[in-house]
Formats: C-alpha cells, structure tokens, sequence
C-alpha cells in the first residue's frame, strides 16, 4: 500500500505530498530505494477535494509501480538522452554519422526541454519547442565567412612555405579537401573553418573573410529532424519502463516539405560523359560509377577489387567510406541491409574498370608497394585494395575522403560550364533515367539500395510523374501516327476503287 507523507512549509501550511511505494529486497536482503512521487494540489481545491485527488493519485501510481510502468522520477531528458544514444552506438543499432548528426541536434533539444523530468514532459512542451526551433537565429553555425576580393589561398598557402595545398590542410588546418575549395571557390563556410585557415596562415581572419550572419529560421524538414530524435529517445524512455507512453506521439511537429530530387537531362548527362573523356582516367571511372549505378558517393569509394566481378560483369556493394572529423575517415557497413546488392553493369563500364586497373591502379600499386596503406574496418576486417585511392602524401593506398569527390564534381562542372554538379545528382539521375526507360518502382528501389519501395516513391514522385507525362505523349505520338498511315491506306483503296 502507498504511504502519504505531507509536506509543509515554513509556515506549518501543507503544499504537496509525497507518495512511496515499497520495492522490496534484493537477493542479497537489501531494502530497494521506493518509488517515490510529489503530488501538488491545485490551488482553491477544497480539503475534501484533496482528499479524494489524493487518495486517486496514490491508488494510480501504486498500481503503475505494480505494472512496472514507472521508474526513476528524477531522470532529466538530457542525461537520459546522451545514455540512450551512446547505448544505441554501442550495439550498432545507430551508425556513427548518424549519432553525430544526433548530438548536434541534441544542442537545441537540451536547451529546450533537457532540464526537464521524463515523466512531467508534455506534449504542450514539444510543440513549443517545435515553434521556438521554427524562428529566426537559431542555426548551428549563423555565422558564415566568404573570402574577401583578391584574397588567393592557395598563393598565401605557398608563400607560407607549403607547396602541397593538401598536406597543408591535413597537417597545419584538419580541414577537408572540399571545404577550402569551397572557401577558395569564394563560397561560405563556417566561422570555424575560417578561423582555422587565418590560424594557420598567422592572420586575422578579417583579414581574409568577409563575415556574415544567416539568420533563417530552420526548414521545416530540420525542425522534424529534431522530432524524430526527441520521439526515438522516448521509446526507449517507454521500453524501460521509466514513461507509460511516448509523449512525441501526442505532439505536433511541423509538415516536412516533400523531398525533390535534382537530375540530369539526357542532353545534360550526354555532355557531362562528352567532357569527362578529357579528364585524368581515375576521375572518368569514379564519375561513369556513380551514373551507372547510382551508388551513393561513399559506395562507391568503398569498392574493393573483390567487389568486382568481371566475368558476371557485375559489382557488389556492400561497404562505404565516410568521414567524421572525431575519427577521420573510416570504412562501415552499408547505410541498411537492402542497401547491400549486387548490380549487373553493362559491357562499356566493364571494359572502362578493366582499363582503369591496367593503366592506373596496377602500376600505382607497383610502384607504391612497399608504402601500401592497409586499414581495418571497424571490425577489424583489414582492406587494402579500394578501388579508388589516395595517390600521393604519406597515406598512398588507403580509401579516398568523400569531400574530394564533391570537390572535384565542383571544380569539373565549373571547369566545362556544365549545370552544377554534385555526387547525389548521379543517383537521381540514375533513377530518372531508369523511370523514363519504364521500369517500375520495386526494381529501381531495389536497384539504388533504398530500404522500402516506399522510399522511392516518395523521394521520386514528380520524376514518376514526369515519366508518365512523356509515355503519354509517347503513346500520343504513336496513335497518331497509326491513325495517319490508317487514313492514308484507306484513301489508297478508294483511288483504286475509283
């Protein structure tokens, strides 16, 4: 049975309640901590109004105690939240960039609602903060730099000594490849990055930067972003027993705009595949893969030679080279288990492979034998035959950064005055590509990895409907076709009839 203990203030005036209800023993005969809860009555409730709530309040959370529906009162959303995502880390139910993404989301989380208790959240907080999330100021990273006019990087790199811009940035910055192209392209980047590079040039970084602040509000998207995490932390909440139900699905997020995919023309993908037979013939592969397969930019990157099938021409991806500034770059499983396939390849990328190990990686791996970077996975599976790899600096053999190949796609569509380019833009057009041809949407999910054909129609509805569109006028042109040769015939006969 409960046990009531009133409380009082300074004045003897009663103002709340404490409730107990007694755990028992542990095996070894010590007495369990009890649960325990504070009941707070309303103001102008009368004492027999007190009474009856009272006696209701301790009969209901008796009766959770018995259902092992309630736990440790005390535990804040913020504690609890960084205890679920290092427990979902641990047994691989959440990959590493994705707990990275999480912990960076969890800043305004916290700031919102971490100080409060799990069991007095509310659905009323969540949409609150929903709102808060939807106002301007709120970005990670407000604060962005651009390059001043006449500000040359790489000749202030040089000048500096290093004649090897990338060793500088690895060694000197710890900054990627793709983000100092983007800063020397005259692109914003953080003030965090630009901090780095004045550091390391041993400059003001006003000197190099023009400074502005974006003070969009977050999209839509970014604020549910925030909802899935706060929904994921409470179901674990619920299935430890410490909340009888997953408060985030009472709240209210805002609508995600549905997601549009950007793809290529065919006349644009014909002169994206014109200008890269004048590139060197390891960027020509990397480039050709992506479009073929519609392999995700660290898939691709995570090819080794045993992935390769030559005498099936086929390809079997199953690993992914990513990049996370706590651990650097580091090889994983891909991103779920659909996403492991094999893709049958027509006979040009076959050939193009074969030409691209004869005449680049072979030799590469000859001359470079005895530097040959060998990695291990994280578990502990060793690799040393990526397809594609770092081939100069002190790391030659090991898996390239993913922000290179972005870095490249830029500087080749600048180069050749293409419409941008970027890795994922090879995916959806792969997938348009295979919509336009008349293939239904389970073959392309199962083709691009995705883990439900749901997600394909969703992510390319307008390309579905496109699609449809130009079949329709396809078909048009057809039956008119077909009706004029018909007309024709039948006018042919009456002549000769005539």
């Amino acid at each position: 049975m409960a046990n009531i203990t009133p409380r009082k203030n300074k004045s003897g005036e009663i103002v709340s309640y404490r409730i107990r209800v007694a755990r028992g023993y542990t095996a070894q005969g010590e007495k369990l901590k009890p649960y325990e809860r504070t009941w707070k009555p309303d103001k102008g409730m009368t004492k027999r109004q007190v009474e009856k709530e009272l006696n209701r309040q301790a009969a209901l959370f008796e009766e959770q105690c018995k259902q092992g529906l309630t736990g440790d009162s005390k535990q804040k959303f913020g504690a609890y939240a960084a205890y679920v995502l290092d427990l979902k880390e641990q047994r691989g139910e959440l990959r590493h960039h994705t707990v990275v993404r999480y912990r960076e989301l969890l800043k305004r989380i916290n700031a919102g609602i971490g100080h409060i208790k799990l069991q007095d959240l509310r659905p009323q907080h969540l949409n609150q903060l929903y709102e808060q999330l939807g106002k301007n100021g709120l970005r990670k990273d407000a604060q962005k730099a651009i390059v001043k006019d006449g500000v040359k990087l790489s000749d202030m790199i040089h000048k500096a000594g290093f004649s090897n811009v990338e060793l500088f940035l690895k060694e000197q910055v710890h900054l990627s490849v793709a983000t100092y192209r983007n800063a020397a392209n005259g692109k914003s980047v953080t003030l965090e990055s630009a901090n780095k590079l004045a550091t390391a040039l041993d400059t003001d970084v006003k000197k190099l930067f023009n400074l502005v602040t974006d003070s969009r509000p977050l999209s839509s998207k970014t604020v549910r972003e925030h909802h899935v995490l706060i929904h994921l932390i409470l179901e674990q909440a619920v299935r430890e027993m410490i909340i009888p139900f997953n408060t985030a699905d009472r709240a209210t997020p805002p609508k995600a705009d549905k997601p549009k995919a950007n793809y290529f023309e065919q006349d644009e993908i014909t002169a994206i595949l014109q200008a890269a037979e004048s590139i060197p013939l390891k960027w020509k592969t990397i480039l050709h893969l992506m479009l073929v397969t519609g392999g995700r930019r660290g898939e691709v990157l995570g090819l080794t030679w045993d992935c390769i099938d030559f005498t099936f021409s086929r390809i079997h991806i199953e690993k992914t080279v990513n990049y996370e500034a706590d651990v650097g770059i580091y090889v994983d499983t891909t991103k779920t288990d659909k996403s492991t396939r094999w893709i049958k390849l027509p006979a040009n990328t076959m050939q193009l492979l074969h030409q691209y190990k004869t005449e680049y990686y072979d030799p590469l791996r000859t001359v470079s034998s005895k530097s040959w970077t060998v990695i291990k996975d994280k578990n502990g599976m060793i690799h040393n035959d990526f397809l594609f790899v770092q081939d100069s600096g002190e790391n030659i053999g090991a898996p390239m950064h993913p922000d290179s190949v972005t870095g490249y796609c830029n500087n080749f569509s600048d180069k050749y005055n293409l419409k941008h380019i970027n890795p994922h833009a090879f995916r959806h057009s792969a997938a348009s590509l295979l919509y336009f041809a008349g293939m239904d949407t389970i073959s392309i999910s199962s083709y691009l990895g995705h883990a439900a054909p749901s997600t394909t129609q969703n992510l390319y509805a307008h390309v579905m409907q496109e699609a449809e569109s130009r079949i329709a006028a396809a078909m048009g042109e057809i039956v008119i076709t077909q009706r004029i040769q018909a007309i024709r015939k039948i006018n042919r006969i009456s002549l000769k009839q005539a």
